[in-house]
């Protein structure tokens, strides 16, 4: 049971691990049109409405705060990604 248990876990990871890389290039074209346009890689606001929204999509609550983290550390990524992308691009 408990190897069946961390095979589905694997599985699971190969298919956040493909979904991460294409928000993460998405993400990057998001930093190129902020960049082209002058915009901050912060948007405090927009990030707030991100936040609100999987608040209200969470089904179990035991997990919310578990997934609220995992995007504040997703969305430091992205920004981090957007920021050295950009340094280099110049």
């Amino acid at each position: 049971m408990l190897r069946e248990q961390r095979e589905r876990i694997d599985q699971l990871d190969q298919q956040i691990v493909a979904l991460l890389e294409e928000r993460f290039a998405v993400s990057l074209e998001v930093g190129a049109i902020k960049a082209q346009h002058q915009l901050p890689v912060l948007d405090a606001e927009r990030e707030q409405k991100i936040i609100h929204r999987l608040r209200d999509k969470v089904t179990n609550p035991i997990f919310e705060e578990a997934i609220i983290q995992v995007y504040q550390t997703l969305m430091d990524a992205s920004k981090t990604l957007q920021t050295q992308h950009h340094e280099i691009k110049e």
